[in-house]
This record gives structure tokens, C-alpha cells and sequence, in this order.
């Protein structure tokens, strides 16, 4: 745990004190020996349920709320089925749990997702660490030598809780991302919480001083992403259709859905979002040759290259191939 995190450059934050965070009561204080005693209750109990919860939480916050992402990811990542005029509904964001649900979290929208909320909780964490070194609070088994800490043995200092900080711009980003699982989230963050006082490492001031630090740094890069143009990345009907007629009058063969009915392309204008740390003249002048022609000879030497392995699949190859798969229902590439 590098306690010179505070120092670090943050990726959306002004810098490290642009949320205020008041400093803490003194440890002396009636209020914080009422929060000691509730973590004395919770590890008096000892209950079956606040081991399990511990022993989950106790392999990484920040790893948890990815996984619980990626799951999320999984679960939307399924093409809607047509409507009766063979066209495709495309989800709405201002009705979520109408089919088909919102989101589709097909690559491009996973990826955006995973940038979010791990640059959220970057520059929460960053924000965070500035201010344990401020206010350099310690550790309630440091104050309260009765108090055992279960778990890891955190030797920095204790506020705000580092652990509420990651989960607060977690699931703030992740309830707007995923409306539909917003209960289901939020029943998770409880349990965050919980293991925290169980653990013993934090009183619940300091959990709450994390929370809201989190939720804070999470709205602005909520408020960035109405403004990143991935909103209009699913394109219109007309744009489908000049896709299609530039790439014929290239004298090229244009990408064709093999579905019955035809699908639309998979957000094709998802490369106008804007990106965190590339800029729009960054992207377009980073962007790699044309692909051959399709009647080049270094396109059909590529193309029986494929041919030849699709012919002689080994078993390792269709190892390889299942493993990297990554459609419909997974994590998608980014996760993978």
C-alpha cells in the first residue's frame, strides 16, 4: 500500500482537494467511543455471516467491484431478438427494465464501462490517500487496543476509509451504467460496509466520509460521460446505409450481418467517443494503415492463412478458440 498515494496526478480531478472532506472528530470524543463500541457488538456476535462476508471482501476491494462488473457485463451482453417488422429494438436508458433491457453491454459499451469505473475509483482513491496523510487518524485498534483486527492489518491511517472510498465511486458509476441492478448493488455495498466495522479497521464516520467521497468524485465522471459522445455511437439507419455505399464505390465489399434479419452494425461510431487520455487529433493520427484490398495478394495470402488453420484445427487451436471467444453472455474482450 503505497502511502504517497495522495501524491499521485489524478485523471479527471482538478487535483487532490477539489472534494472537501472535513476533518474528523478527535478519538476522544463521545461519538467515536459510541463507533467503537459498534465494532466491539459486531465482533462479539461472530456470526457465521459476518466471517463469510469478511473472508469475501478480504481479497480486494477494488478486485470484488470489478468482478461484480464484469458479472453485470455478462449479464447484459445480449443482442435483443427482432421485432415483428424484422427491424431491432435498441434499449432505452429512460426505461431500463423494458425489453430489450438497457444496456446492451456489447465490447465497446464494456469497455467504456470498465474505463469509467476504474478511472472513478483511481481518482477517488488518489483524492482519499491526500487526505489520510492530512488528517493522519489513527487505526481504532490503535486507539482501542481491545479491538481485534480480522483480516489484514492496515498501518496506515484510517480517514477516510479506503475501502468505502473505492466503493463509493463503484457503485455510483455502476448504477448509472446498469440501471436495472441498482438494489442488487446497492445490497453489496452494504456488505462492503459491514465488513469493514467486523474487521475492525474502520468506525463508521470514516466509512462514511469514504462513501461520500467516492459518490463525489463518481459525479463527475458521470457528468463527463453524458458529454463523451458514446451516446450517439449506435448511428442512424442513413448512417448504416452510407457505411455500406463508401466502401462499394472504394470498389471494397462491405460488412454484411450473416442474422436473419440483418443486424445493424455494432456501434460503428464508437470511435468519436471521447477518450480519457487520447484526444480526438491523437486518435486520428494513431490510426493504422488501410486494411489491404480484397484483390492485393497480401489479402489473399492472409486469407489462406486463416483457411488453412480453419481446416486443420488442432485440439489446441480450438482450446485457444473457445477460450478467447467472448460473446454473447460474457465478460466481452475488455473484461476477458
Amino acid at each position: 500500500m503505497d502511502t504517497h498515494a495522495g501524491n499521485w496526478l489524478p485523471i479527471l480531478l482538478t487535483n487532490n482537494e477539489e472534494f472537501v472532506i472535513e476533518a474528523p472528530e478527535l478519538v476522544t470524543s463521545a461519538n467515536y467511543k459510541l463507533e467503537l463500541n459498534e465494532i466491539k457488538s459486531a465482533q462479539n456476535r461472530n456470526s457465521k455471516e459476518d466471517i463469510d462476508n469478511l473472508n469475501y471482501w478480504q481479497a480486494g476491494t477494488v478486485l470484488r467491484w470489478n468482478e461484480i462488473l464484469r458479472e453485470l457485463v455478462a449479464k447484459y451482453n445480449l443482442p435483443s431478438y427482432q421485432n415483428e417488422d424484422n427491424t431491432y429494438p435498441i434499449p432505452s436508458p429512460n426505461n431500463p427494465l423494458a425489453y430489450p433491457y438497457f444496456p446492451f453491454a456489447n465490447p465497446p459499451y464494456a469497455a467504456r464501462a470498465y474505463a469509467y469505473v476504474s478511472a472513478a475509483q483511481y481518482d477517488a482513491l488518489v483524492a482519499a490517500y491526500h487526505y489520510k496523510d492530512k488528517y493522519k487518524r489513527l487505526r481504532p485498534n490503535q486507539v482501542d487496543p481491545s479491538i481485534q483486527v480480522k483480516g489484514t492489518n492496515f498501518n496506515d491511517f484510517s480517514y477516510p476509509c479506503e475501502q468505502a472510498v473505492a466503493a463509493g465511486a463503484a457503485v455510483a458509476m455502476m448504477s448509472q451504467l446498469f440501471p436495472g441492478d441498482i438494489d442488487y448493488l446497492q445490497k453489496k455495498l452494504t456488505d462492503c460496509i459491514n465488513s469493514r466495522i467486523f474487521a475492525g479497521t474502520n468506525v463508521r464516520s470514516e466509512i462514511e466520509a469514504g462513501l461520500k467521497l467516492g459518490k463525489q468524485v463518481a459525479q463527475k465522471f458521470i457528468n463527463r460521460a453524458r458529454n463523451d459522445r458514446a451516446g450517439k455511437s449506435v448511428g442512424t439507419p442513413a448512417d448504416w446505409e452510407l457505411f455500406v455505399t463508401t466502401t462499394i464505390n472504394r470498389g471494397e465489399i462491405p460488412w454484411k450481418s450473416l442474422e436473419t434479419p440483418a443486424r445493424p452494425p455494432m456501434l460503428p461510431l464508437f470511435g468519436k467517443t471521447i477518450g480519457f487520455l487520447v484526444d480526438t487529433t491523437e486518435v486520428v493520427n494513431g490510426r493504422p494503415a488501410p486494411p489491404p484490398s480484397i484483390s492485393s495478394e497480401q489479402f489473399k495470402k492472409e486469407l489462406n492463412e486463416v483457411l488453412e488453420i480453419s481446416q486443420n484445427a488442432t485440439r489446441e487451436n480450438m482450446r485457444i478458440v473457445h477460450f478467447w471467444g467472448d460473446g454473447a453472455g460474457t465478460y466481452t474482450p475488455p473484461g476477458h
